[in-house]
């Protein structure tokens, strides 16, 4: 209703990550307004899609569920994803430490220029080697926050393929994620390599499971040097949106090793690598 563009893939797995953290404020019998918080550990949470309806505004309700929140997840270190004209008011809503930002890019690949890792075996998920413990490890090494609800919910689904990357030792060495939502968006991320052409097989991979000249969207870090080598390769087919955001906190950041981080899952919620 206020074109925020989430998908119901997006919105379902963040939801059951935490079902107990989701507000509504109601009107009527109508829907107005919402909000999502996260308890993610004893020390961290996170917060996103709070919205109240344009009708509505104005009248503290978005204070209201935003209270409501509060009150779950307690004195957690709270994290969110800030779009730039919000950050200094957040920062008056406690919101002290201000991170890396990440960007929305689209466009179509040209997987051909991409040069591909010898050292690692893309694999489909779950196959015998890989097993959904195995993904978790690694997930939590990137992100470093266990987050299994979430992931179990997010690569669900009959239109979500998940790809793994194995070394020749059988260690994994990366993951991606290729889904298309429910506004027929085709989104890849969480991805996630050891080393940037790792990163680059499991995309070209990923990109292989879909029509030739798909569009496809991403949320990347904007420091991302891979990330820029492919905008700069495709200029013509590959853009970056005008949508930059920036992970904020309440207490202090919650580190992630960027280098290894070619897109996120969602940039509703500031800790969804």
């Amino acid at each position: 209703m206020v074109s925020w563009n989430y998908g119901q893939e997006v919105v379902r797995a963040l939801f059951e990550s935490d079902p107990e953290g989701s507000f509504i404020a109601e009107l009527q019998g109508k829907v107005i307004g919402v909000v999502m918080g996260f308890n993610l550990s004893e020390e961290e949470a996170f917060a996103g899609i709070w919205v109240v309806s344009k009708m509505h505004r104005g009248q503290r309700i978005g204070t209201r569920l935003w209270q409501k929140m509060k009150e779950y997840i307690g004195d957690r270190n709270l994290g969110i994803f800030s779009v730039a004209e919000r950050v200094e008011p957040n920062k008056r809503l406690g919101f002290t430490v201000a991170s890396w930002n990440v960007r929305h890019v689209s466009g179509t690949i040209a997987t051909e220029k991409i040069k591909l890792s010898e050292d690692c075996i893309v694999s489909a998920f779950p196959s015998q080697g890989v097993q959904f413990d195995a993904l978790i490890q690694y997930d939590t090494k990137i992100h470093t926050i266990e987050r299994e609800r979430f992931l179990r919910a997010w690569i669900e689904g009959k239109s979500t393929i998940t790809l793994v990357a194995l070394s020749r030792a059988g260690e994994i060495v990366g993951y991606g994620v290729i889904k298309r939502d429910s506004n027929n968006t085709t989104l890849i991320g969480p991805l996630y390599g050891e080393t940037p052409t790792i990163m680059k097989t499991l995309l070209v991979s990923l990109i292989g499971k879909t029509t030739f000249g798909e569009t496809v969207d991403m949320w990347a870090p904007a420091e991302s040097e891979v990330m820029q080598e492919l905008l700069t390769e495709n200029k013509s087919t590959l853009s970056e949106v005008h949508a930059e955001v920036t992970r904020m906190f309440y207490r202090h950041d919650v580190k992630a090793p960027q280098e290894k981080i070619f897109a996120i899952a969602s940039a509703a919620v500031a800790h969804h690598c």
